[in-house]
């Protein structure tokens, strides 16, 4: 049993192939499905604008599961097999902790992830997908970075990509007294929202294609004057600037249907797959920002919060050094299961056959079942702590056979346990 990732990231991968990788709500059950079909049965998928990332427990650690894993993605799109990277073990768990804590994030320390992994994990949950060891390796990340974020206050002024952008837009002047159309009503449409406000926007507007959610955003900004998603194009001709943040697979604002400006409109396109037509870029009076090109920004943002890294990183060791602890332990779980089954059944057999030989009463019936009781768990305590230590899977495996070859246990022979009269 070995916790791994398959992915692509920012790092590697450019805008382009991104869009193609990124998994809607109905893709992640279909891959989640899929994986369950070839034995992968859990699976958690982190999709962003700047990763799409599948992390799985592979129950044998065997190449035919990685592979089932990969081809997900190439099926999205091939070109993807330049730029994916693969992590198992230790390092896989480490990055989860590293994507957690936002270390791995375009803007350093970053908040935003935090939710999105809490989100993958709770996504997979409601799939089915999510087992006990998958659902304990991303809590512990989750749990880590919390407690790395409070200790080092890395993230004190949030600096995520929808408020480096929206400062850009505040920085070429297109905020301040100006009307600003958000396009999308999720968390990434709220937080611009916020930004906008915060940089003095005087006129917010708000289109999506759910007028339900748009209206829900007018509990957060009373102000917010929603229109159809139909008249887009229409609100395009009155505003100063255009932030688009929808889950949409398709473009949102298409060239061919924008209309002419005669003064500047400033777009910032925070989606992924892409919302903007990169058309629109070439337009006279446009000026359109996308994840990418606020990768400077991002990048002086890294280095102001560089210095505090290496500490968050030996913060977040100690935890991946309990989790690996953990899951090594894990996978003699059900030899352990098992032998505390056995213990149970030879336990009350015991009792049983005791309790028809002698006259007792409830009171001696009672320290009766405490004296085997203690003595059941004494000759079983000295296995089961052996192999909550092991660490190495071989010696792991040679030794719960060894467990059950002299216990009598059911085990990969297949043979069944001997019942409790048999054994007395």
């Amino acid at each position: 049993m070995q916790f791994s990732v398959w992915g692509v990231s920012y790092q590697e991968t450019p805008l382009c192939l991104r869009d193609k990788a990124s998994f809607s709500d109905t893709q992640k059950l279909e891959a989640l499905e899929a994986l369950g079909a070839a034995g992968v049965t859990q699976a958690a998928i982190l999709s962003t604008c700047n990763r799409s990332e599948l992390y799985y427990i592979n129950p044998r650690g065997d190449v035919q599961a990685d592979e089932a894993v990969r081809r997900i993605f190439l099926e999205k799109e091939p070109q993807l097999a330049d730029t994916l990277f693969h992590r198992q073990g230790r390092e896989a768990v480490a990055y989860l902790f590293e994507v957690a804590a936002g270390l791995e994030s375009l803007v350093l320390g970053e908040d935003q992830i935090l939710g999105q992994v809490q989100d993958a994990l709770d996504f997979a949950r409601g799939a089915g997908s999510a087992g006990k060891e998958l659902t304990r390796v991303f809590l512990d990340a989750v749990t880590a970075a919390k407690q790395m974020k409070t200790a080092l206050r890395i993230s004190e002024n949030p600096l995520s990509l929808c408020s480096i952008g929206v400062h850009r837009l505040a920085s070429c002047g297109a905020v301040s007294g100006k009307t600003a159309l958000v396009i999308g009503s999720g968390k990434m449409a709220a937080l611009a929202l916020r930004y906008l406000t915060g940089c003095g926007a005087a006129r917010l507007l708000n289109c999506n294609r759910s007028l339900e959610h748009a209206l829900a955003l007018r509990e957060e900004f009373p102000g917010l004057e929603v229109l159809p998603f139909s008249e887009r194009y229409d609100a395009a001709r009155q505003c100063d600037v255009i932030v688009s943040a929808t889950a949409s697979p398709h473009l949102v604002l298409r060239a061919e249907q924008f209309p002419e400006r005669e003064t500047p409109l400033f777009l910032l396109d925070l989606a992924v797959p892409r919302d903007i037509d990169p058309a629109l870029a070439s337009r006279a009076n446009l000026t359109l920002f996308d994840v990418d090109s606020l990768r400077q920004t991002a990048e002086e943002s890294m280095r102001r919060r560089r210095e505090l890294e290496e500490t968050g990183h030996a913060m977040l060791r100690g935890g991946v050094g309990e989790t690996m602890d953990w899951l090594a332990s894990s996978r003699v779980d059900s030899t352990v299961q098992s032998l505390q089954q056995l213990c149970r059944e030879a336990e009350e057999d015991t009792c049983t056959l005791l309790e028809r030989r002698l006259t007792l009463n409830e009171h001696e019936k009672r320290v009766l079942r405490k004296f085997v009781h203690a003595g059941m768990r004494r000759l079983v305590r000295a296995p089961i702590l052996t192999l909550k230590g092991l660490r190495d899977e071989g010696e792991q495996e040679r030794y719960m056979q060894a467990v059950e070859r002299l216990f009598q246990m059911k085990g990969e022979n297949g043979h069944e346990n001997q019942t409790g009269n048999e054994r007395l």
